[in-house]
């Protein structure tokens, strides 16, 4: 709740009659004007009390409701999207003939993903924008292709969960860039068929990945773009048919947001990321290549909500 103080003019006769008030009277209005003065200075909407805040109007928002949360100052915003994902893996300086590159385009890949900001109504300007991130996302009917060309059962996930920074650039409706850290599993797992050249083409990256991205205002929608490096810790059935295989990786995403109603907005955008190896392999090595480059891949189409 905002305070407001009203001033009047005095005249100096009105000064004058004051003047003549008695002494108990004096200490008692200066009494309450302390008392004014301190609960002003430690309520939530004051500038003492809240650093971080640039000016009232910057406030406003928060402080009275008159605006819906936005991205840089929500407490918690929560999103579905449909993906339409693909993935290809291909050698480079392969030798052996008992390896084949992996295809599949189209395939239909719900996600769902959180943020969580649980200082956001702070005073310290550092803890009220550190949150937590949590995504996952998995594949319907997929399938491929083994031996013969009968179907395979192929499974398709993705999770990520780490910590979340963001600083405002301008004030709730300015740009806001956001910096992240934390672990994301990606698993492509194919029914084993004993044949190693499509076998081969399974992996599971347990990866250390740190990002950043951001959010441009422009006009009623809003443009976000980011990327970030994986470490993989891991990389699953691929990786364990070479001698001395090392792996990196890096992905990259752009999207744009529109509104649809206070706190909801329609989101449309694109992933990509890449997955690049290096083998140490020899001529006598039953699979001889090397490196080999996976690619992973999705257009999406979602919604998102952000609450205080």
């Amino acid at each position: 709740m905002q305070r407001r103080t009203l001033a009047c003019p005095v005249s100096p006769r009105g000064s004058r009659r004051r003047a003549r008030r008695s002494s108990a009277a004096a200490l008692l209005g200066a009494a309450l004007s302390t008392l004014s003065a301190l609960l002003a200075l430690s309520a939530p909407g004051s500038a003492l009390a809240d650093p971080g805040a640039t000016s009232s109007a910057d406030r406003a928002p928060r402080d009275e409701g008159a605006r819906p949360p936005a991205a840089g100052t929500a407490l918690f915003s929560a999103g579905v999207d449909l993906e339409i994902a693909g993935r290809t893996l291909s050698y480079s300086d392969l030798l052996s003939d008992n390896l084949r590159t992996y295809e599949v385009l189209g395939v239909p890949m719900p996600s769902l993903r959180g943020e969580l900001y649980p200082f956001a109504r702070s005073a310290v300007p550092v803890l009220r924008d550190l949150g937590v991130e949590l995504s996952y996302a998995r594949a319907l009917g997929l399938d491929s292709e083994g031996a013969g060309g009968a179907s395979v059962s192929t499974s398709w996930s993705r999770l990520h969960a780490g910590l979340r920074g963001r600083y405002r650039l301008a004030g709730q409706d300015g740009p806001v860039l956001f910096a992240g850290g934390g672990l994301r599993w990606t698993d492509f797992d194919i029914e084993s068929t004993g044949d190693a050249s499509r076998d081969a083409a399974s992996v599971s990256y347990l990866a250390l990945r740190v990002g950043v991205d951001g959010r441009l205002p422009v006009g009623p929608v809003a443009l976000e773009a980011g990327g970030g490096v994986q470490a993989p810790l891991s990389m699953g059935a691929l990786a364990s048919h070479f001698r001395a295989p090392s792996a990196g990786g890096v992905d990259f995403r752009i999207a744009v947001a529109a509104p649809l109603a206070p706190g909801l907005e329609a989101r449309a955008g694109a992933s990509y990321a890449r997955f690049f190896y290096d083998f140490d392999s020899e001529p006598e090595d039953a699979y001889i290549a090397g490196g080999a480059l996976d690619q992973l891949f999705s257009v999406h189409l979602g919604v998102a909500y952000y609450g205080e």
